[in-house]
């Protein structure tokens, strides 16, 4: 089942805007009119379209989060509509499903409509969140 986000900003330039759907079409959302889009999925290796949540749902919906904090922007209005199910399992070399979680350069991103957002800095976003978590030894 398809992700769908919805979002308004209050008082922003055009050039934030541009930048959130570039950065959400990277990530392979498709733009339904406005601030609407939606993530269908990828097609794996067996041709089944599943929601990679961990690779390009989450990292998309973080990053949102992130610009709009940074920039000091308003966020008046977000939803996210879901009725999905994310699962990787691993556990069976011969039965694998669904796609572990990626450093910023594995990952499969989408040609946007524009270019604004940059492939490289969405790959280091994604590595920079990862360097930001706690590690334990």
């Amino acid at each position: 089942m398809p992700v769908t986000i919805t979002y308004d900003l209050s008082g922003v330039a055009g050039n934030h805007r541009t930048w959130i759907r570039s950065m959400l079409e990277r990530f392979g959302f498709r733009r339904l009119g406005g601030s609407v889009f939606r993530y269908e999925g990828q097609e794996n290796a067996a041709g089944d379209v599943s929601e990679d949540w961990l690779n390009h749902v989450a990292p998309a919906i973080t990053l949102l989060r992130s610009y709009v904090l940074r920039n000091n922007l308003l966020l008046a209005r977000f939803t996210v509509d879901a009725h999905s199910v994310a699962f990787v399992d691993h556990s069976d070399p011969a039965a694998l499903y669904g796609t572990p979680v990626q450093r910023g350069d594995d990952l499969t991103l989408i040609e946007p409509t524009n270019p604004q957002a940059g492939e490289a800095s969405l790959r280091a976003f994604v590595d920079a969140c990862a360097a930001a978590s706690p590690e334990f030894r």
